[in-house]
């Protein structure tokens, strides 16, 4: 049963009494300013592995976090301890901490003109009632079709069903007090496919704001499946360089590099290779990022981020140029910008390249490849956010002529980030949506390869 009608409102009312009471409390006990968080959610967990049920678990939980702000110097406490009893100590021991903490001007609530007005149902509760029995045989139903699609899958490490739905309340002692709704399901599937000399395991999954709009258990359960009996037999190829075609849920993690880099807390301690760098073109002039913290149902989806202050639709990357940063109330301060409603992190984000035709699917980027490699997954946190040197484990295929040709582990990939964000030469219209971010695969001219 779904709907976008939030089954909250007595909650809501709850935990909007509950941020009064802290607020009032730490007022009393000597904070000039407060913020309040508190969350409720119910949180369900199925996991089946070798068709026995591995994981049935429900969580429900409510929390609270509290920010309090006294002669230039913050602090914060949380607590699962709602009473009265509970929320003196959590508030106590918070102007405490203040007390001993050194100041900082850049600390301190949003002002008034700052706070989010926008007023929109995004869509981001979707109530899907089900059992723990029932998302057990979701979980299975993903399973089943892995083991069905080849005998080479020979075991799992398990498929999961999770669904999670609950409420989120802001409040501050300036008066801003708003709350959201929301859902998230997702289905996983990792079996593990068996060759002669050697054990692969393959992975897929799925995440929405609504259960209707997840890819069916059958279709993730197969994607994993020829994940893993692709990946039996690889080989490392010798050191070399070469053009690197990363398929579209490899991307993501560039992608995550990109925001991480363009964030307010790398920037401000100048931790980050994009910093001073608004203007500049880091991408070639096809290649554009758009983001829209407003797409319904969408998973990077809010109307307002940790200090009350909304996002707004706009380019990050136009043309090629990087025209915008991710800034919470804080790292704005620190750098003396305009925060951007980002104290949550990115919102979604799309990958558009205006050289892009309906054309370019995955066959036609392995044509465009020609001779390289094409990357579907990496390990490893070798990146430096400072410089912007990229080295990380990956694992493939090698690709001749537009043909993928063997699998390919046991390498890694190294380059700059800048100098790969230069060369991107091709983005393909085979999208997918992953956490907010969506985008088709990225053809790089030009990486070096470490093999054997």
């Amino acid at each position: 049963m779904q709907g976008a009608a939030s089954p909250f409102h007595d909650g809501i009312v709850k935990m909007e009494d509950t941020a009064s009471r802290a607020i009032g409390m730490a007022r009393n006990a000597g904070a000039d300013s407060v913020r309040v968080e508190v969350v409720e959610f119910e949180a369900k967990a199925a996991t089946v592995r070798g068709g026995v049920s591995s994981e049935k678990n429900v969580r429900m939980a409510s929390e609270i976090s509290i920010s309090v702000y006294r002669n230039g110097s913050r602090a914060a406490t949380s607590s699962s301890d709602l009473s009265d009893e509970g929320l003196k100590r959590a508030v106590e021991a918070a102007v405490d901490i203040a007390k001993v903490t050194a100041p900082d001007m850049a600390a301190g609530l949003a002002q008034a003109d700052e706070w989010a007005t926008v007023v929109a149902d995004l869509e981001l509760y979707n109530r899907h009632d089900a059992s723990l029995d029932e998302w057990m045989s979701v979980a299975a139903r993903a399973e089943d079709a892995a083991f069905a699609h080849s005998p080479l899958i020979g075991t799992t490490n398990g498929a999961s069903m999770h669904a999670s739905a609950g409420v989120s309340l802001l409040a501050t002692s300036g008066g801003f007090c708003r709350s959201s709704p929301w859902s998230a399901y997702s289905i996983s599937c990792a079996p593990v496919a068996v060759g002669d000399n050697n054990k692969q395991i393959g992975f897929w999954n799925d995440a929405a704001r609504s259960f209707a709009d997840l890819d069916t258990p059958e279709s993730i359960g197969i994607q994993a499946a020829r994940r893993a009996i692709g990946s039996l037999d690889a080989q490392p190829v010798s050191t070399r360089n070469a053009a690197v075609l990363f398929e579209p849920s490899a991307v993501m993690s560039l992608i995550g590099e990109l925001v991480s880099a363009a964030s307010g807390d790398a920037l401000y301690r100048t931790g980050s290779f994009l910093k001073d760098r608004l203007g500049a073109a880091i991408f070639p002039a096809h290649l554009n990022v758009r983001e829209d913290p407003f797409v319904k149902r969408g998973m990077a989806s809010r109307l307002y981020d940790g200090d009350g202050i909304s996002g707004s639709r706009r380019w990050i990357v136009e043309e090629g140029t990087l025209q915008a940063y991710f800034l919470g109330l804080y790292a704005a301060r620190r750098l003396n910008m305009a925060p951007t409603g980002n104290g949550a992190g990115a919102h979604n984000l799309e990958v558009i390249s205006t050289m892009t035709t309906a054309a370019d699917d995955f066959a036609a980027m392995l044509r465009k490849l020609r001779n390289g490699l094409l990357v579907t997954e990496m390990a490893g946190g070798g990146v430096n956010r400072l410089t912007g040197d990229f080295s990380r484990a990956a694992k493939g295929f090698w690709v001749e002529n537009g043909e993928i040709r063997f699998p390919v582990a046991g390498i890694t990939l190294a380059s700059n980030l800048t100098s790969m964000f230069a060369d991107l030469l091709a983005v393909g219209s085979d999208t997918i949506t992953r956490g907010g971010v969506t985008t088709g695969s990225w053809l790089i001219g030009e990486m070096t390869i470490g093999g054997h």
